[in-house]
């Protein structure tokens, strides 16, 4: 498991390797609208909210946020509708006093005052809340808590989110003193599901393509092993047929014999 391991460049090597993983899991949602969703939310986003001051989304903001996060993991249709029913100026006033709240490391008052608005709860509130502040915010994915050892099972609550961010944040502060570029809560747990998804396609694939030779190969022996004890069959049949005499032929010669026999007999007499 990934989370155990203190190598700096073990982290960054898997970090590495998003963009496959990702292209992985869109090939098998079948939905090509994740990709660009996904540069949006790691790359544009955080920029717009760089140079946005204060710092607040709008409504659009939120639903496009909503459906990368609903497409990335799991889909659950009633939290969009729910997002998208919120006003833009409750969109703003919520966020912004959440966001301000995180400047001043409150973490669990920014997840509290975020999840205000309709179909937000710590999930969503984390993912709003990361796109502004990685540095200080882990995304609350599935994934990415299932990779994290000694939280239990998966409950999304504002308690649970908080252990779940604060071994995050530990791990992330532990891997930027080793020089890592794996150094942020978000970077962490983009890691983290970076290889669980390697795990969950990648490794799948690798082990059905091994069943799968594995199957062919037994077949191959079978048959050998039929083609073989077909082959001895025929011989032993071959050389009981040799051990047989052809009464067929033989029976005929007698009676050639008893024939020749009893006409000498009959001249004599």
């Amino acid at each position: 498991m990934l989370f155990n391991s203190d190598s700096a460049e073990e982290w960054d090597a898997i970090l590495d390797k998003y963009s496959i993983a990702l292209d992985h899991h869109v090939a098998s949602k079948k939905d090509d609208a994740l990709t660009g969703l996904d540069e949006w939310y790691q790359s544009t986003l955080p920029a717009i909210l760089a140079t946005r001051k204060p710092q607040s989304i709008d409504s659009s903001e939120l639903c496009k946020l909503m459906s990368w996060k609903l497409k990335r993991g799991k889909f659950r249709p009633n939290l969009a509708k729910l997002a998208a029913s919120n006003t833009d100026s409750s969109v703003k006033l919520v966020s912004q006093k959440a966001f301000a709240l995180i400047s001043s490391s409150s973490l669990k008052a920014a997840i509290a005052e975020m999840s205000n608005l309709k179909g937000v709860g710590p999930a969503t509130a984390s993912a709003i809340l990361c796109a502004a502040a990685p540095d200080k915010v882990p995304f609350m994915a599935d994934e990415t808590m299932a990779s994290v050892p000694g939280l239990g099972p998966i409950a999304y609550t504002a308690g649970y989110y908080l252990k779940f961010a604060e071994k995050v944040i530990d791990k992330a502060a532990a891997l930027k003193r080793k020089g890592a570029k794996t150094s942020s809560p978000h970077l962490v747990e983009k890691a983290l599901w970076t290889e669980y998804m390697l795990d969950k396609y990648v490794e799948k694939k690798v082990t059905s393509s091994s069943s799968a030779k594995a199957a062919v190969k037994k077949s191959s022996e079978a048959t050998k092993g039929e083609s073989a004890k077909e082959k001895e069959t025929q011989k032993t049949t071959l050389t009981k047929r040799k051990d047989v005499p052809l009464t067929g032929d033989d029976d005929q010669e007698d009676k050639k014999k008893k024939l020749r026999s009893s006409s000498r007999i009959t001249r004599s007499a």
